[in-house]
């Protein structure tokens, strides 16, 4: 693998599946102070944030408690300006990416298969924005 000539600049959202979305959303909040960004009614998922980075908690009730599967991927802020920059570094580093979407981020994985999503930094937030937007389609995204 060559040597990248990108630059993470932060991490934008962490998904997590939990098999408890009140109970995992009521410890982030008030265990560790994570701000409630919203909600999605008739989907058992919570968005909450601290400082400019997300956390989305997904419920799925087979999810394996003690490791493993609820940590769906991560995503990184990438200081390029647009998709194609970052997909062409990428190339250049020699890392496979997958999953290709239309909102502006690329999928990548670690060595050991964790999923991380890279954002171009002028498209992190419109991202993050996007994808809520796009799972509130049919209804209202209201805070609790």
């Amino acid at each position: 693998m060559g040597a990248s000539t990108l630059k993470v600049t932060g991490i934008n959202h962490v998904v997590l599946h939990v098999t408890d979305l009140e109970r995992s959303r009521a410890f982030y909040m008030e265990a560790l102070g994570f701000d409630d960004r919203g909600f999605v009614p008739g989907m058992k998922a919570a968005f909450l944030r601290c400082g400019v980075q997300g956390l989305d908690l997904f419920e799925m009730a087979d999810c394996d408690v003690h490791g493993g599967e609820e940590l769906n991927h991560m995503a990184l802020n990438v200081d390029v300006a647009d998709v194609e920059s970052l997909l062409t570094g990428l190339s250049e580093a020699g890392i496979e990416t997958f999953e290709a979407t239309p909102r502006n981020s690329v999928f990548i994985a670690d060595p050991d298969g964790h999923r991380i999503e890279m954002l171009p930094v002028n498209a992190s937030e419109r991202d993050h924005e996007f994808a809520r937007e796009a799972m509130v389609a049919r209804s209202t995204l209201a805070p609790r």
